[in-house]
């Protein structure tokens, strides 16, 4: 994962352009989805991985010439995160959910590009990508129980139900978001979608939990990355760097993961418009606070069935 970014990233940062590295971030999340030890398998995941992030993501960069904003915003994000929840639990890919294509599909597609997609963004979040499955084909893993790797294809009506489930907690919790004019909605959208990939109510009231301590954490981080008044090649390097914790932690201890992935996504959108300031560091914990909330809500309210745990491991 973390040569995933570095290798691109660098040469983003070697040809004078770093406000690409947003682009080559969300290629390189392909690589988190190689975790099988065999090869086939991992092929298998990382395509249909890509497949999803690679259909957002793009939808994002061709829509973006439109400003995205409000409903439009929320329409396109219901869309990919029941769309990328589908896909991810019938085929129990890992990390499940839907919180990076609905993630990729709002950062890219509300980035401000003129009158024309970013074409070079479109071109770096690709070759990135195609170059994350290179690098998982070249990997080699030891045996599953040491990744927990397993993979768990859902059946169709447990499959559909969590579907719907986010197509209603997003669609609240963005409507919410809009009626308040919170800024950055996207951070709304993905915050409620986080509590989702877990399975029961306790787990996802911990994944909300993780989701806004780690935030918080990650906003402290960044401060002290602001006092020190780093350049724009240092920012680069930095955000490179942040990936291998980010990837490293993300099953292990999400809130901890989340400390560094909050800094690395907030620098990386600065990169790629400068024009943010210091504001969207507090647009992105309230966003996240009332997305994660209403996520947990409103998933307590239209996701009682009992059904099978969904599967650890899951991101977001």
């Amino acid at each position: 994962m973390g040569l995933g970014l570095s290798v691109p990233g660098i040469m983003l940062l070697l040809i004078g352009r770093p406000e690409l590295l947003a682009y080559a971030v969300f290629g390189s999340v392909v690589g988190m989805y190689g975790r099988n030890p065999h090869r086939l398998l991992r092929l298998k995941n990382q395509a249909l991985g890509a497949a999803m992030m690679l259909c957002a993501g793009v939808c994002g960069i061709m829509l973006a010439p439109f400003g995205l904003h409000g409903w439009p915003l929320l329409a396109g994000g219901m869309f990919w995160a029941a769309f990328s929840s589908v896909i991810a639990d019938r085929y129990g890919l890992k990390p499940g959910g839907a919180f990076f294509p609905l993630f990729a599909f709002g950062a890219l597609g509300t980035l401000p590009v003129g009158e024309r997609p970013a074409v070079d963004g479109l071109v770096a979040f690709v070759a990135t990508a195609l170059f994350s499955i290179l690098l998982g084909q070249l990997a080699r893993f030891g045996p599953a129980k040491e990744h927990g790797v397993e993979t768990i294809a859902f059946p169709w009506p447990n499959v559909l139900r969590r579907a719907g489930t986010y197509l209603v907690v997003v669609f609240l919790a963005g409507a919410i978001g809009i009626g308040l004019q919170v800024e950055h909605l996207q951070w709304t959208m993905a915050g409620a979608a986080v509590p989702l990939a877990a399975g029961n109510a306790r787990g996802r009231l911990r994944r909300g939990t993780h989701r806004i301590a780690g935030t918080l954490a990650g906003i402290g981080v960044l401060l002290g990355i602001y006092y020190l008044g780093p350049s724009e090649v240092f920012l680069g390097c930095l955000i490179i760097l942040l990936m291998f914790p980010t990837e490293a932690y993300m099953v292990r201890n999400y809130g901890l993961a989340l400390s560094f992935f909050t800094p690395l996504v907030i620098l990386m959108l600065q990169l790629a418009n400068p024009s943010v300031g210091a504001q969207m560091m507090w647009d992105c914990a309230m966003g996240n606070l009332l997305g994660v909330v209403v996520g947990i809500a409103a998933a307590a309210v239209f996701d009682r069935r009992p059904r099978t745990q969904y599967a650890s491991g899951t991101v977001g």
